[in-house]
């Protein structure tokens, strides 16, 4: 969409997610833009699905209580333990960094070689990053609640890849 907005120009750069799959293509073969894109109007951004939910009668989304332990009653999805500072992905990187998302997002995957564990909110064993994981021999934890809120960046924390937990470390030394 970036390369379509560039070189259709900066007049129509904001329009351009308002166009459907067939008129972007002719536009891009040099056909003008349809008549109506002007009236078109962008739809309001929906909030984010819950971390776990269903579907009710209508398809209504109806958010699900997942019991546990409140620390980090996760699903261990790559082998192994791994003690480290918790890092979301902005900012400098620590040396022991745990990876604390929401999501799994593809695009970390360059990411997975530089640290010691992966932890995130929602995702399944076959998700992308889960499998790279293992392949790295990474630890990682997926379903783990709220814990983006639970483990901010900076935080000291242990991951079990095998059985899922996710725990809160006081480091030794530190001033409270």
């Amino acid at each position: 969409m970036r390369e379509a907005a560039r070189r259709l120009g900066p007049a129509t750069a904001d329009r351009v997610s308002l166009l459907r799959w067939p008129e972007l293509a002719a536009v891009l073969d040099g056909e003008p833009l349809p008549a109506d894109l002007h009236a078109r109007v962008p739809q309001a951004e929906s909030p984010p699905l819950p971390d776990a939910f269903r579907l009710a009668q209508g398809g209504t989304v109806v958010a699900e209580r997942t019991g546990g332990n409140g620390d980090g009653d996760g699903r261990g999805v790559s082998g192994g333990r791994a003690v480290g500072t918790v890092w979301d992905g902005t900012g400098p990187r620590p040396t022991d960094a745990v990876l604390v998302v929401r999501t799994l997002d593809p695009a970390l995957a360059p990411l997975l070689p530089q640290l010691a564990g992966l932890v995130a909110q929602t995702g399944s064993p076959l998700s992308h990053l889960a499998v790279l994981a293992r392949e790295f021999g990474l630890p990682a934890v997926v379903g783990a609640t709220d814990a983006v809120r639970r483990f901010p960046p900076g935080s000291h924390i242990t991951v079990d890849g095998t059985t899922g937990d996710v725990k809160t470390n006081v480091r030794t030394g530190e001033a409270r």
